[in-house]
């Protein structure tokens, strides 16, 4: 007897003299909604981008999301296996730049995306109307982007088109570990940080302030298919907007397809911690109804998957890039094609009445905004000059006839009818317009 009992006593007596207190495993089940929009600490070492495949292999099959809530369509993941977390972007403080094997290819998937206005008028019918200049003009600014996926867990979205508030080749990127975005000027040399809920404010009024964020309300909406891929498809209502995703099931995007998701439904006024973004699953079309009115659409056209992503091209942010407190890069004046560009809207100028106002232009237009919010001007159809609130742009190109000008968003919310307007002219919107001016909406 004694022979047992007194192994026994000892381990007892052992475990009694441990005090060592265990850490507590990571929670935020009492988070408000609308934590990620705070700034959290940054973490002071970054993974390196090409060894964290692993870490996402890992992540992936425990499944990552932050919440507890059932998504429609998809099971529960286990709370005590997730990882800690992603921590949201501050926007004045620089992340560590990441570290990577230069030479090393990534796995994922690139797509060709863009998007699409709605109610856009048709340019009008006459002789002088030129359908290859219009055809010129609409390439030129289309809303298209460039998007690649790394399975690792980063997200690259180059601006393609030259119709955004953005400059063209200006970037997106994002990646598993942080909430928010890094905005890259062209070229890659400076970055800022466009923290949770600014995105929609980034794109649509051209300035970086974070807008309050919600849970949403997901309600599934059934399965299809879409680019020859298997899509489930949701809708997600917010105070800000009604959003209509259809999710591919793309295995090859791992973790940066939920990036992307990410950055779609913080569009619409989305919490990104919903659990409706999940591993392997890519964004093949969102659509937007704004509650205050208007809407548009994002849309995939392609999709190739890759095994030669370059990691150099997806770190956020590389080596050497300089992190910028404020200020965006700019369109010039705000007028998104060239003067011959512009010229080429017509075959041949049209004699219209000379206007007796001083403040009309002898060419072109001078495009003024009276509202608090960016207006983009419109001419058959075409996006042709940005105005800032309260401010106004002169343009020059545009041959003397008659043209359609329309004041829109650029994200859709306001959308003014269409008015024929003769060209030399002065365009207002909002407020009381000059005597005598055409009223653009």
């Amino acid at each position: 007897m004694r022979r047992r009992i007194g192994p026994l006593l000892a381990a007892l007596v052992l475990s009694g003299c441990d005090s060592t207190p265990q850490p507590a495993g990571p929670s935020d089940a009492s988070e408000s909604p609308n934590a990620s929009i705070l700034p959290a600490p940054l973490a002071t070492e970054t993974p390196d981008l090409a060894d964290s495949g692993a870490a996402a292999e890992e992540a992936g099959s425990r499944g990552t999301p932050s919440e507890t809530t059932q998504t429609p369509g998809r099971p529960v993941a286990d709370a005590s296996a997730q990882l800690p977390p992603p921590e949201s972007m501050a926007p004045a403080t620089p992340l560590p730049a990441e570290a990577v094997s230069y030479g090393k290819d990534l796995s994922g998937v690139t797509l060709d995306a863009a998007l699409r206005w709605r109610d856009v008028p048709a340019p009008p019918r006459a002789p002088e109307v030129s359908a290859d200049g219009l055809r010129e003009a609409q390439k030129l600014t289309a809303l298209t982007l460039k998007i690649d996926l790394a399975e690792t867990g980063r997200m690259r979205a180059e601006l393609t088109g030259n119709g955004f508030p953005l400059p063209s080749h200006s970037e997106l990127r994002a990646r598993t570990d942080r909430y928010g975005n890094l905005l890259l000027w062209p070229g890659g040399g400076s970055y800022r940080v466009i923290p949770p809920g600014a995105l929609r404010t980034l794109l649509g009024e051209r300035r970086v302030d974070a807008m309050p964020l919600s849970p949403g309300t997901v309600r599934a909406q059934g399965e299809g298919r879409r680019l020859g891929f298997g899509v489930r498809k949701l809708e997600i209502t917010s105070s800000v907007a009604t959003l209509r995703l259809e999710l591919g099931r793309v295995p090859e995007s791992g973790e940066g397809g939920a990036l992307l998701c990410r950055a779609l439904v913080e569009l619409g006024g989305v919490d990104p911690r919903t659990p409706a973004c999940q591993p392997g699953e890519v964004p093949l079309a969102a659509s937007y109804s704004w509650q205050e009115g208007g809407g548009i659409t994002f849309e995939v056209s392609a999709v190739g998957k890759r095994t030669d992503l370059v990691a150099s091209a997806l770190l956020v942010p590389g080596p050497g890039v300089a992190h910028l407190p404020a200020g965006l890069p700019g369109v010039p004046h705000g007028i998104f094609l060239p003067r011959e560009a512009l010229a080429a809207l017509r075959t041949a100028p049209l004699a219209v009445p000379t206007s007796r106002d001083a403040s009309v232009p002898t060419e072109g237009f001078v495009a003024v905004n009276h509202s608090d919010r960016a207006m983009v001007l419109v001419l058959d159809g075409i996006p042709a000059v940005l105005v800032p609130p309260f401010g106004e742009e002169y343009v020059v190109g545009p041959q003397r006839g008659r043209y359609l000008a329309q004041w829109r968003s650029f994200l859709g919310e306001k959308v003014a009818p269409p008015h024929p307007i003769d060209m030399p002219a002065r365009l207002v919107h909002g407020g009381a317009p000059d005597a005598g001016a055409p009223d653009g909406g």
